[in-house]
């Protein structure tokens, strides 16, 4: 592996580095790919990913000897023979532990997401990643990650699904949306949306400030009583201050004394409102007919509770971009007992931004662990 500086990607000028066949001529797939990554990732992470491409790659070259495991050709390498490599070649012959494993498996992921949307592959590759250990299956790792994969939504996701309240009464879709925009942008759970501790239009007018030019902000934590009225203090993202604020004051021409109101000022009570109004802008939305049958399948699978897991997943972001310590900010935020429930997000966010964690930054069991005992990727109305 050779280090190439100065690298001129997208307008973009980075250090990166190449893979080498017979230390002379450079494989183009996986070197473009480390190019790509040194866009958004450290020097240490691309640095981290050329190693585990290179060893990959090196057993690829060895088909010709009898230690070879492996095709020579990437594209034709099957889960039988990602796997053996996984098991034979990482495990037994290099000895390496679950964690690193778990490492080469992100990098080959993403590896092979980057060749197929790149039109090196006709097929995407599905993997099982299947590690045999005493101890834990990698392969319930890939389970975890194409269900949260499934639950994830990004900004534009809530777009698509903030123009499909319907709208036939404009108070109410206002109020729908910004129940949909606290859940994404601050974690609320469905039940917490009417909780009478919670939204109170007093303490919104004392929470949001407005600046010389009368533009709204939130610097202050939010406060959210949740089950068994236990508090937790969260950050507001800044993309829910405006509407939020708009809705405040349509909320107090009616006289409301709780956000989540009727349009005559009396505060709405059921609990599984949030559940039944992410419900019905997805019934919407299929009906205007434009998703595709895989779209559509997906929207199906979502509910309100997965704004809160990507409220996490972007606050692991947030906090990695920021420098503040993941556990501590999102954990808190969050609510959670202990940071042990945190270090699924943490593990997910590193796959969907292509982050490469080192064995210190995650513990991959108790991602494992806190996943079930969370029942993080079950249908949930809370």
């Amino acid at each position: 592996m050779k280090k190439i500086k100065n690298v001129m990607t997208n307008g973009v000028q980075n250090d990166t580095y190449a893979i080498l066949k017979g230390r002379v001529h450079i494989i183009i797939e996986p070197t473009m790919f480390l190019a790509h990554i040194s866009q958004k990732s450290s020097k240490e992470s691309v640095r981290a990913y050329g190693n585990d491409l290179l060893k990959f790659f090196r057993e690829l070259l060895e088909v010709s000897s009898t230690a070879g495991l492996i095709g020579y050709d990437f594209r034709d390498v099957t889960d039988n023979e990602m796997n053996a490599y996984l098991n034979a070649y990482l495990r037994r012959k290099h000895g390496l532990k679950l964690k690193s494993i778990n490492r080469h498996i992100a990098t080959l992921r993403s590896f092979y997401d980057y060749a197929y949307s790149h039109g090196w592959m006709a097929e995407r590759k599905d993997f099982s990643f299947s590690v045999r250990s005493d101890e834990v299956k990698t392969s319930e790792l890939e389970g975890i990650t194409k269900q949260f994969a499934l639950e994830y939504m990004s900004k534009d996701d809530l777009k698509t699904l903030l123009e499909s309240v319907p709208t036939n009464n404009l108070f109410n879709c206002k109020r729908d949306q910004v129940a949909l925009m606290l859940g994404y942008y601050a974690n609320y759970r469905t039940h917490e949306l009417v909780n009478s501790n919670n939204l109170r239009i007093k303490d919104l007018e004392e929470l949001i400030t407005l600046d010389e030019r009368g533009i709204p902000s939130i610097t202050k934590p939010m406060k959210i009583y949740g089950k068994g009225n236990k508090v937790r203090s969260v950050r507001v993202w800044p993309e829910l201050v405006q509407p939020l604020y708009e809705f405040l004051q349509m909320s107090k021409r009616v006289g409301a004394k709780h956000l989540i109101c009727r349009q005559d000022g009396t505060p709405l009570i059921t609990e599984g409102h949030g559940t039944k109004n992410f419900r019905r802008a997805v019934i919407s939305l299929l009906l205007k007919g434009e998703l595709s049958l895989k779209e559509a399948n997906l929207w199906k699978l979502r509910h309100f509770h997965g704004l809160r897991k990507c409220y996490a997943t972007n606050a692991v972001t947030y906090c990695h971009r920021e420098g503040y310590d993941k556990r501590t900010f999102v954990t808190q935020w969050m609510g959670h007992a202990d940071y042990s429930t945190t270090e699924v997000y943490i593990y997910f966010e590193s796959l969907i931004n292509h982050r490469v964690l080192d064995n210190e930054e995650i513990d991959m069991e108790k991602v494992i662990k806190a996943s079930q005992s969370e029942g993080f990727y079950k249908r949930e109305s809370r």
